[in-house]
């Protein structure tokens, strides 16, 4: 043990000798007080990317500097293009640098060493030409051109250049001759256009006139594919025609694609620069006449600028009649084509057939309306048939008001309530326009039956406000009696009969009637019972019967304590008794009421105060006023526990209640509750304790 301690001190005391330092481990691992973050981190990083040193540059002093400059470069390209032999990138590097120094015959020799590795490359071509063209070799460069054009004849751009470059030198039959070559292998149409623009510069007109000739027919045989490239032949050698002001020239070419190219050239585009080309020649006629020609025979999805185009030539240059067919046609094959897709599209219907009214043509407009008439909804919705019934009423509203055929207006409504599945729902508006419609016809026997057909099909409210406005307008007053009996007895619980009854006596001034009619209203189960009360006392407060009115609200006060019941009668006893003191006694009698009878009812009791302090800062004293005031509640939060009652449990757990947390609510402490004079004492110590608080 001692021997081991002995030689660790010897190896401590060497290492110190050989100034071999430990490092002693960490004691304190608390974080540093400068803290670097991984942006910072990444940040410097990039600041030391971007800081790059210039490139080194190499003098050259002598011709020895440059040959070993020279050896050393070519020597780099040599390796690269050894190592990529296919990468042409490096070749054409390697023969520009050549050329910038002026050493041609190395730069050609490194070009034909790169064709010789891929023949296809076209920048390698256009590069090895324009270094050629560039340092005026022309020979050289019509030399790569003839190989280029020969190698790949399909490569427009050689064409185009070596054309460019004969024209440039003003070797103009030159030119022609690589053209005539060019056109020998069938190209695109831009190369026959190329060719024509050069004829056009030289000034030779018969001779663009030859190379549209031969343009047009180089593909006799064309198929449905190149249809549109062969229309548009012919539209461009047109236009070459107008632009030189020969105009009889140009339509002979647009009749030219009519006659040889037949269905092929029904295109819109082909037949809107032929009508524009007319019109331009202000030949309206045959513009009108191509339009008509081509608006027939084109489907109607493929001619909608043919379309605006033709309503624009009528703006312009035809009648008001003209224009208006134009117009109406556009709209007729729209609506055409939105019923083709969905013929239950109810409002495209009522478009159409409002179109075609307009339009004043009475066999069209019906034959529209049978058309339309003849898409019935396919199931028993009542949402779906509340459109097309209204085409039913259009239809027979045309027949009676614009084609003045009453028959037919009458045959329709009875064919359209003959369809409407009567058993399922019925429409109240078809039955009353119906009805009206035989009024004006003074068939007042045949109304009267159909409204009896209508109680018995569709007993609803519109249809008894209309029987009973129809012979009331003829004063048959008991006959209006029994089409309220009859409302009443088909809907007893309906509070809107009972009321419309008893308005109809009280405009006979019959009252005994009306109090009766309130009196069997008010003992019976009503949809809205406060409607028949309050149109009840309304009346006996029209007739200024304020003693029957009170009486009346003691009669619903018996029945029902409600808030409103109770603040209409103090408004009663203010507003129209205009008896303050009767007013105030009603709301203290709520009051008391809410407070003995039902004292859970802290918000309605809030609201009696509420309207009891209005009335007395409008109308009472100021005494009173503040007496009034002192009842108002305070607002306290409160705390208690929610019960969770399960519906959905078995027979034996059913009801069962569970406790689920607290919830806050608000509640209202009176100052006149024996009961919580104490808990009111408690909250106001609360309060002066918690404000002496906060003053220390």
């Amino acid at each position: 043990m001692n021997q081991s301690k002995e030689n660790l001190d010897i190896h401590k005391e060497n290492e110190k000798s050989m100034g071999i330092q430990r490092i002693s481990k960490v004691k304190n691992k608390n974080p540093a007080a400068i803290q670097i973050t991984a942006e910072q981190l990444l940040r410097e990083a990039q600041a030391h990317q971007n800081d790059d040193s210039a490139p080194s540059m190499q003098p050259i002093t002598d011709p020895d500097d440059m040959d070993d400059y020279k050896y050393a470069q070519r020597n780099d390209f040599e390796n690269s293009i050894r190592r990529q032999v296919h990468h042409i990138g490096n070749w054409m590097k390697y023969a520009e640098w050549e050329a910038s120094l002026k050493e041609f015959r190395r730069a050609r020799s490194i070009y034909e060493r790169a064709l010789e590795v891929d023949h296809q490359h076209v920048s390698l071509w256009l590069r090895y030409a324009e270094m050629e063209m560039k340092n005026k070799f022309i020979n050289h460069a019509r030399n790569i051109w003839e190989r280029a054009c020969k190698i790949l004849p399909g490569i427009d751009q050689f064409w185009l250049k070596y054309a460019y470059m004969e024209e440039v030198i003003s070797n103009y039959d030159k030119v022609r001759d690589i053209f005539e070559s060019w056109m020998t292998w069938k190209p695109k149409d831009t190369a026959w256009m190329a060719y024509l623009k050069f004829e056009e510069r030289m000034k030779n007109i018969e001779n663009c006139r030859n190379i549209l000739d031969r343009f047009i027919d180089c593909d006799s045989n064309i198929g449905d594919q190149e249809a549109i490239d062969a229309v548009a032949r012919y539209m461009k050698a047109a236009k070459f025609e107008e632009q030189h002001n020969d105009r009889e020239r140009a339509r002979l070419f647009y009749e030219r694609a009519l006659a040889e190219l037949g269905e092929k050239a029904l295109t819109e585009s082909f037949f809107l620069a032929f009508c524009r080309f007319e019109i331009k020649c202000k030949e309206y006629e045959r513009a009108r006449v191509l339009f008509k020609y081509a608006l027939d025979r084109i489907p109607k999805g493929k001619a909608v600028r043919l379309y605006n185009a033709f309503v624009k030539f009528e703006k312009q240059h035809g009648t008001y009649e003209e224009m208006e067919d134009v117009i109406l046609n556009k709209r007729r094959n729209q609506y055409q084509e939105e019923l083709e897709k969905d013929s239950h599209n109810y409002d495209v219907w009522f478009d159409y057939t409002r179109l075609e009214e307009g339009s004043g043509d009475i066999e069209k407009i019906r034959d529209t309306y049978e058309k339309a008439i003849s898409n019935v909804p396919p199931g028993q919705d009542k949402k779906f048939w509340k459109r097309y019934i209204f085409l039913w009423i259009n239809y027979a509203l045309f027949e009676e008001t614009k084609a003045n055929d009453t028959e037919r207006a009458e045959m329709i409504y009875e064919e359209a309530l003959k369809l409407i599945p009567h058993e399922v729902f019925s429409f109240s508006k078809l039955w009353i326009l119906y009805v009206h419609f035989l009024v004006r016809q003074m068939n007042l026997s045949k109304a009267r039956k159909v409204l009896g057909q209508a109680i018995g099909k569709c007993p609803k409210k519109k249809i008894f406000e209309a029987y009973v406005e129809i012979e009331n307008s003829i004063a048959d007053f008991d006959r209006c009696r029994k089409i309220y009996e009859k409302w009443i007895e088909v809907k007893p619980e309906d509070s809107e009969a009972w009321i419309s009854f008893a308005n109809f006596e009280a405009s006979l001034e019959e009252y005994d009637r009306v109090r009766f009619i309130y009196g069997l209203a008010t003992q019976r189960d009503l949809d809205y019972p406060e409607n028949v009360w309050k149109a009840y006392i309304d009346f006996e407060i029209s007739l200024e019967d304020f003693d029957k009115a009170r009486s009346l609200f003691r009669e619903l006060l018996n029945k029902t304590s409600h808030v409103k019941v109770w603040v209409g009668f103090a408004k009663f006893e203010l507003d129209n008794v205009q008896n303050y003191q009767n007013s105030s006694k009603v709301f203290e009698e709520a009051y008391n009421t809410f407070k003995t009878e039902q004292p859970d009812m802290k918000e309605e009791r809030l609201m009696i105060l509420e309207a009891w302090i209005e009335m007395e800062k409008k109308h009472g004293t100021q005494e009173n006023y503040e007496k009034v005031k002192k009842k108002m509640p305070k607002r306290v939060k409160k705390r208690r526990k929610i019960k969770v009652i399960y519906n959905d449990l078995q027979e034996d757990d059913q009801n069962k209640e569970d406790e689920g947390g607290w919830e806050e609510f608000y509640d209202y402490i009176f100052p006149d509750d024996e009961g919580q004079k104490k808990n009111l004492k408690i909250i106001e110590m609360a309060h002066k304790w918690k404000m002496g608080k906060k003053d220390a």
